[in-house]
């Protein structure tokens, strides 16, 4: 497994070691990790929102910063202790599509995306249709998670439910965002967590 560090502003996350007992798994919601990276560095460190990792469609793998260190990155319900003792993954992908005439948008239907779709029976958190997420990009995030588990003795519990509910603030091991948020749909039903497994 390859690892890239970039560039990234100290001011951007939090200096302060801590003890982790949670990997939380995002999207990014766009097609490239570069603009994510772009986005965050655009506040100048005043709102210190990022995750240490970035897994791009290829499987490449970008460090931002050393995972021991922190930043917001939960939102809305979360406290500063779950963000210290996290540690978040964005995933690049499109997220949630919207279908007009046999085709399909992302970013609410203002960017044409010509990737695999992923179908769901019914509505879950908004959307039918939701953009695939590559093998390459299963296999890099399987392993980071088996690094990052070891390297901070967190265990390899991952929570396989697409459903959201406060306990799993609580978990010990590997959750999705949306697992912590009912407003989020990363990552989304697209995502075979039990590959993770």
């Amino acid at each position: 497994m390859l690892i890239t560090k970039v560039d990234f502003p100290e001011c951007e996350y939090i200096h302060d070691k801590t003890k982790k007992q949670m990997i939380v798994l995002h999207h990014t919601v766009s097609s490239s990790g570069a603009y994510v990276d772009d986005w965050w560095k655009s506040d100048k460190g005043t709102s210190r929102v990022a995750v240490p990792f970035i897994v791009e469609k290829t499987g490449e793998i970008y460090q931002l910063f050393d995972p021991c260190y922190w930043a917001y990155h939960i939102g809305k319900g979360s406290t500063r202790d779950d963000n210290m003792h996290s540690i978040g993954i964005e995933i690049v992908n499109e997220g949630p599509l919207v279908e007009k005439n046999g085709q399909f948008f992302w970013n609410d239907g203002k960017n044409r995306y010509d990737g695999e779709v992923y179908t769901h029976p019914e509505l879950w958190r908004g959307s039918k249709h939701y953009a695939c997420y590559t093998d390459a990009q299963y296999k890099a995030v399987s392993e980071l998670v088996l690094q990052l588990c070891a390297e901070f003795n967190i265990p390899r519990d991952i929570i396989t439910s697409y459903a959201f509910a406060k306990k799993y603030f609580e978990h010990k091991g590997i959750v999705s965002h949306h697992n912590l948020r009912s407003d989020k749909s990363d990552v989304s039903i697209a995502f075979k967590l039990d590959k993770l497994v």
